[in-house]
């Protein structure tokens, strides 16, 4: 007998969002703060979901813009190669 995964539901909307964060990473006219926002909520959900290496590299990103207030495009590369590789 398989036990249905109950996080199912809740992981496919977050991948849904995953892909809508990917936008805006991408998106050069996104502000440093929405940034900032969608990194620290993928640092705290991205484990929930089972996906602790976009957690861990959120995490260091979330560091890094704590400090500096902002962040070059190639400080989201990994980030981003992450998420897309999620799904």
């Amino acid at each position: 007998m398989t036990t249905a995964d109950p996080l199912a539901p809740l992981r496919a909307k977050f991948l849904v969002r995953v892909a809508d964060d990917l936008s805006k990473l991408r998106a050069p006219q996104t502000s440093a703060k929405d940034k900032h926002y969608i990194v620290h909520r993928l640092a705290g959900a991205a484990g929930v979901f089972g996906y602790a290496a976009v957690t861990d590299l959120a995490r260091d990103l979330d560091d890094l813009l704590i400090d500096q207030g902002d962040a070059p495009p190639e400080a989201f590369a990994e980030l981003i190669a992450a998420l897309e590789g999620l799904g």
